[in-house]
């Protein structure tokens, strides 16, 4: 199925040949070459998903990321020259989904493009989970990949969502850091258990600031949504 995509990168080489690499691959592509021009165009356009560079002009990759999960729960790739693990653990604490460091393959870049849409809009519709959850305010809808308190819309990222997803459709089971990996970010994607825990701590919180205490914390075991 023919996605949106909007790269946002300030390189006007790179963004095209990964422009047309995507067009390639069946893709809609956008181009954004400020983080000012990023965020204005996901939220006119609201991408599918989106390429983001970290060094950008007016606005860099972060603030980027940060407004975006305000309004957008599309998944957001970051590509960035930097290696360094603070600079990927603070993008995936902002809610980025996945980092690719430059240089990189564009081939492989498409190929994780594709795995990401595929696991938000294909894998997460599968039937067999898609009935909507109510868990006092709290309701899920898998199908719409919504979670709603009270009738509003919590702005999750993909993995956040997942994660909610998994341990609220198995309430009060124990997932291991290793089980919520297999889960939410699956096989053919290297997590480091940090991950979960930072991405555990950010979707804890933001149920804690609607009232919403229901994860719970297994020392030495995992994480289990208490009903």
């Amino acid at each position: 199925m023919q996605r949106k995509i909007l790269i946002a990168e300030d390189n006007t080489e790179l963004s095209d040949m990964m422009r047309n690499y995507l067009i390639k691959a069946g893709h809609v592509v956008y181009q954004a070459f400020d983080g000012a021009q990023a965020i204005d165009m996901a939220a006119k356009m609201r991408p599918d998903l989106i390429l983001l560079d970290i060094m950008m002009p007016v606005k860099d990759g972060y603030e980027v990321c940060r407004t975006v999960r305000g309004f957008l729960n599309s998944p957001i790739i970051v590509t960035s020259a930097r290696e360094a693990e603070e600079d990927k653990l603070k993008l995936f604490e902002l809610g980025a989904d996945d980092y690719i460091t430059k240089p990189f393959s564009f081939k492989e870049a498409v190929m994780r493009v594709n795995a990401q849409l595929r696991r938000y809009y294909d894998f997460n519709k599968k039937p067999t989970n898609d009935a909507e959850r109510r868990y006092e305010n709290l309701t899920i809808s898998p199908e719409r990949f919504e979670a709603r308190v009270s009738g509003k819309l919590l702005n999750l990222s993909n993995k956040e969502f997942k994660l909610l997803d998994a341990l609220t459709l198995d309430a009060d089971r124990i997932f291991s850091k290793q089980q919520l990996i297999d889960r939410v970010w699956g096989t053919d994607e290297y997590i480091d258990e940090n991950t979960v825990a930072v991405t555990v701590a950010r979707l804890r919180e933001k149920l804690q600031r609607e009232g919403i205490n229901n994860i719970v914390t297994v020392w030495g075991f995992g994480y289990k949504w208490q009903s």
